[in-house]
């Protein structure tokens, strides 16, 4: 008989940065040891939920995203999903140098 092992994540951390766009997000997971992933997702908060319910099922989500042009929606539509939200300023996100030039603000965040 095959055992099935489920993920179970409660408990734990799961940190997520978004950069925003109109006509998709870039998302970057990190967990307390390791980033996760990095990927483009369409620009909807319950897509990004579910991923987040998939993958890291019973965790603590903290998501932040920088200020702009989209407003709070996001903030408003992701804390009824049940995922703690921070909107940030940006110019709190740190940069390199080279970053300036092609910067992938869901990794600083």
């Amino acid at each position: 008989m095959k055992q099935i092992n489920k993920l179970d994540f409660s408990g734990q951390d799961i940190y997520i940065g978004v950069d925003t766009g109109k006509k998709s997000w870039k998302v970057t997971i990190l967990t307390k040891d390791l980033e996760h992933k990095t990927f483009t997702q369409n620009p909807e908060p319950k897509a990004l939920v579910t991923y987040l319910n998939k993958n890291f099922p019973k965790a603590n989500y903290l998501c932040a995203y920088e200020a702009g042009y989209f407003g709070f929606w996001i903030h408003q539509k992701l804390t009824q999903l049940g995922v703690k939200c921070i909107v940030v300023h940006p110019a709190d996100i740190p940069t390199k140098d080279k970053e300036k030039h092609n910067r992938n603000d869901s990794s600083l965040l």
